[in-house]
Order: structure tokens, then sequence, then C-alpha cells
């Protein structure tokens, strides 16, 4: 017990020695861009029905700890977006559902750099974990209450809303504890540029896909189809150590005393 004991406290010392003598080497930054999202399902039974894709945004706090030259971890708290919307047509055309998705989303990757000093390229490979947070649903049904003029007998109807009025409706979506997975964890692969401006600032441009690994629902019928979401993300954003800027900072200030 006291060997273990003495193993760990000299662990801690170390990681702590390690984490001063490279703490120039963690930045932060913001990011933020656009982002469209699909629903992977299948419509099952439901003839003439389709799921489309839905544009979104994405902001963000990408922060990285850097090894060496080439080799990073990063972590990118985010707000997301994945949207998408139901849609049908022939006897239903009009019928439609457009849902808007709200994530709390922790992607970890590992970031690979290569090129010059300035201008790199860059890879980001990892998973990441997020939670549903909240959820509007906007569109519109058919209203049986509210029919329209009886029609002759030899016509035939191709659009329901022709002759019917449709509900409309725009409201948040109320979460079933026993139906919703509002966990999702997945996979997130990503590539771009960067260039480093005055020793300090790191800016750069990233495509990124978030493979969904976690069903929206949770097994509560038999016979269920799952929903995946797939999310393509263009985004820009910017870097900077923290300790580079007050290092700088407090040399101004040592000039100007002098």
């Amino acid at each position: 017990m006291k060997h273990k004991l003495l193993f760990f406290t000299a662990l801690l010392l170390c990681l702590n020695a390690a984490s001063l003598k490279t703490q120039a080497q963690f930045e932060i930054g913001v990011s933020g861009g656009y982002d469209k999202n699909y629903l992977h399902t299948s419509t099952g039974y439901r003839a003439f029905t389709k799921y489309d894709a839905l544009s979104g945004f994405v902001v963000g706090i990408p922060m990285q700890y850097h090894f060496n030259d080439w080799l990073a971890i990063q972590a990118e708290p985010s707000y997301i977006q994945k949207n998408y919307e139901q849609s049908r047509d022939h006897f239903f055309d009009g019928i439609f559902q457009k849902t808007t998705n709200t994530y709390i989303q922790l992607p970890l990757m590992a970031h690979f750099s290569f090129g010059g000093h300035q201008l790199r390229g860059f890879v980001n490979m990892g998973g990441y974990g997020a939670y549903w947070a909240d959820s509007r649903i906007k569109g519109a049904m058919a209203n049986v209450f509210n029919s329209g003029p009886d029609l002759p007998n030899n016509q035939q109807v191709y659009n329901y809303f022709q002759f019917n009025q449709a509900y409309n409706y725009n409201e948040k979506y109320a979460f079933d504890s026993r139906r919703d997975r509002r966990m999702e964890f997945g996979l997130v692969a990503g590539a771009g540029v960067e260039y480093l401006l005055h020793c300090k600032y790191r800016f750069f441009v990233e495509g990124r896909y978030y493979y969904g690994l976690s069903d929206q629902q949770k097994n509560y019928m038999i016979n269920q189809i799952p929903r995946y979401n797939d999310t393509y993300v263009i985004q820009a954003g910017c870097l900077f150590s923290i300790k580079n800027i007050f290092h700088h900072a407090h040399e101004q200030e040592v000039k100007t005393a002098e």
C-alpha cells in the first residue's frame, strides 16, 4: 500500500511538472459555421414519404493541447443544430414536418498537422458525445374537421389539400422519456488548413463529418426502424495561446516602463 501511494505521488508530481513545462502548448479559441444534417432512416410502410436534409449552424470553443509540432489532442464543446424534414407527395402532397434539433456536443479528437511554419494542413479524427437539448416541430397535417366541397363522382383526387384545409402547427416538441434517446454518440473526422499569424493567432477553415452511432429512439416497439444523424459541417475559427498573449503584453509593459 505504501509503495502504491509513493508511486501515485511521484506520478502526480511528474504530470504536474510536465504540464508546467508544456503550458505554452495549450491553445483555446472560437469557431462557427454551417451544417447540413441527414436523418439516416427508412420510411418503412409509409408510402409517398421521404426525409430531406436541412441546414443549421454550429458554434464551439476549440481547445488544443500540443504534444509536438504535428500531434495534438483537441476538444470542442459545441452548440449544434441537427435538422431534417419529413415530406409527403402524390395523394398527400402538402403534408410535411420540419424538425429543428439542438444538441450540446463534445467532440474529442486527435489533431494531426503537416506543412510549413505558417501555412499548414491538418486532419482530425475521433469520437463525440452529444445531449439532445431541445427540439421544435413545424408543419402541416390533414385536418379531417375542415373538409372541402364534395367532389363529382368521376373526379379523382391527386392533391389532398386542393379540397381540404391543412392544419398548420409550430410548437416545441415534448420529449418522451420512454421513447426518446437524448444521448448520442458517434465518430467524427475532419480536414482543413490553418494559418499562423504573428506567432500568436492560428486561423483555420475545416470541413467535418459527424457519423451518429446512437438511435434517436429507445427500443420501445417491435420491428422498430432506427434513426441516425449524419451531419456535415463547414466551419472557420481562430485559436490562440493565452500564455503567449500575456507574455507579449508583459514585454510591452516592461518596454514602456523603461
